[in-house]
């Protein structure tokens, strides 16, 4: 029987199947895990002798927050805009055409 092609004998693909006890699927048991506690009950058991009114020593106050914005902002927004202008470049419209 030739019915793949001019000259070409007919080829049948053989389906193969793997047994659901081999492939791992079986036998594994389900077990549901167990439940988290909150956060903020897990600091107040580990930690009571601490003082509440001592800022950590890896929390930032509002004055290195603001220096950290100020130097962030150029690089992110030159970021931005980088990909903004390849954004615009994919599509074909080199010029945003607000300007």
């Amino acid at each position: 029987m030739q019915s793949a092609g001019a000259g070409r004998p007919e080829t049948r693909a053989q389906a193969v199947q793997r047994a659901a006890a081999n492939a791992g699927i079986t036998g594994v048991p389900v077990q549901a895990a167990p439940a988290k506690p909150a956060a903020g009950a897990m600091e107040s058991a580990t930690s009571p002798a601490e003082p509440s009114d001592a800022p950590p020593a890896n929390r930032l106050s509002g004055t290195e927050i603001e220096e950290l914005a100020r130097r962030l902002l150029d690089p992110v927004s030159r970021l931005i805009r980088a990909d903004l202008r390849r954004g615009r470049e994919r599509s074909g419209r080199l010029h945003d055409g607000r300007r």
